[in-house]
């Protein structure tokens, strides 16, 4: 018979599971920007309980991935010109801090491993496999910033950056796709010359990709 102990980490083990699952799926762009999220779908199509529904939403409210708008509910968050804006200017300045303590503080297996993802990036970029190239795109960032050795700024970039993902399908074409990559590559080559300035100028580059789609 299981004790009371474990009864209540099996509970909480759900409830952090049930976080994670919907925030893959807001961050993987299966919610549309603005789309309502009804509790009674969320508890049916995730096999959830109503209080741990709940919580998961005020949960990713506080991230700011979701809006709750009184007497109505939750929705997906939806970044107006001016949001992307200022969290665009905000990423600019706690990345371009992270990159010089990257390039100062990266090893030879550092910038060997980021090389192997943007090649398994490459690898995978002709089947157009979205989930993949999402969750690959995620890996290098995260390793990316990682390597500054500050967990705070590491976290506020992914916080961040998830802010922004909300409701986003992806790349719209092969060609933003190819450049993505290419502008990870980029990152790699300016970390192994140890070209802090160059690695600040790509990142740049990166981040304002969004305005060409």
């Amino acid at each position: 018979m299981a004790t009371t102990k474990e009864t209540s980490r099996d509970k909480e083990a759900e409830a952090a599971s049930l976080v994670s699952r919907l925030e893959a799926d807001l961050l993987g762009g299966v919610f549309r920007p603005g789309e309502w999220l009804k509790q009674t779908d969320i508890e049916t199509n995730y096999d959830a309980h109503r209080f741990d529904v709940r919580m998961a939403l005020l949960d990713l409210k506080t991230r700011q991935l979701l809006e709750h708008v009184p007497n109505r509910g939750y929705r997906v968050a939806s970044l107006s010109q001016q949001d992307r804006e200022e969290l665009i200017e905000a990423r600019t300045v706690l990345e371009v801090a992270a990159a010089r303590r990257v390039v100062e503080r990266a090893t030879d297996d550092d910038v060997a491993e980021l090389d192997q993802i943007v090649a398994e990036f490459d690898a995978n970029m002709e089947d157009a496999d979205l989930p993949l190239l999402r969750a690959l795109n995620a890996k290098f960032h995260d390793r990316l910033y990682a390597i500054c050795g500050n967990r705070v700024m590491m976290e506020e970039i992914k916080a961040l950056r998830h802010r922004g993902l909300p409701g986003v399908r992806g790349w719209r074409a092969n060609s933003a796709i190819q450049r993505s990559n290419r502008d990870h590559g980029d990152m790699v080559a300016m970390i192994r010359a140890r070209d802090a300035d160059g690695l600040v100028h790509a990142i740049e580059r990166h981040l304002n990709r969004w305005r060409e789609e």
